[in-house]
């Protein structure tokens, strides 16, 4: 999955958290879950530096498959609307190197430092079955099996194994961690706004 930022739609905001992330992804601008895939655009990192003296960029990837870049002929960088033409992707030690159409020295990365890079969705490595977005999931409605509101889907935490959602209480109070894994996740519905889930059961 990548994350998908910035984008069009809207989601209803939540309070702060207070781990070590600054927003949870529910804060950020990002589309609804229902938009289609299609009119997202999706990010796939974040300029770090230059790589070597030919103007090529050091990407910070944050996606599941950087090296599908690889593929892609466009992205958009930052702030500005207009796309610049990507000429090559290659991984090297757990980064993704482009090049760039128009960036062609060092001094010129440097001024995409810190930018970060989305790529439109239509340009996406396929998803799996089962698979989704992480925008597919921000801002859904969690039910129980009978249907009853739990909570919103408000941030999503990255571990080794499976991901955890973090949904945040109707009724406010502690947010409830449940890991993204068929035993707890029984349904997820963007389209519809919702998923259904098994909360676990801690002795």
């Amino acid at each position: 999955m990548v994350k998908a930022t910035g984008t069009p739609g809207s989601r209803p905001p939540v309070r702060r958290s207070s781990g070590p992330k600054s927003r949870r992804l529910i804060e950020t601008a990002g589309p609804t879950p229902g938009t289609p895939i299609a009119d997202v655009r999706l990010m796939v990192g974040t300029i770090v530096g230059a790589f070597g003296v030919q103007g090529e960029a050091k990407l910070k990837p944050a996606t599941d498959h950087p090296e599908h870049l690889a593929k892609v002929k466009q992205a958009w960088f930052g702030a500005d609307p207009r796309p610049k033409r990507l000429l090559g992707a290659r991984m090297h030690k757990g980064m993704v190197i482009l090049r760039i159409f128009g960036v062609t020295t060092p001094e010129a990365v440097d001024a995409l430092r810190g930018t970060e890079v989305r790529i439109a969705g239509a340009d996406a490595a396929p998803l799996a079955p089962g698979e989704y977005f992480y925008y597919q999931l921000i801002g859904l409605r969690a039910e129980s099996d009978t249907g009853a509101l739990i909570g919103t889907v408000s941030d999503i935490m990255e571990t080794g194994a499976h991901d955890v959602l973090v949904i945040t209480p109707e009724g406010g109070g502690a947010d409830i961690l449940v890991p993204n894994h068929p035993s707890y996740v029984r349904e997820i519905d963007p389209a519809a706004g919702r998923m259904v889930v098994t909360l676990p059961v801690y002795e």
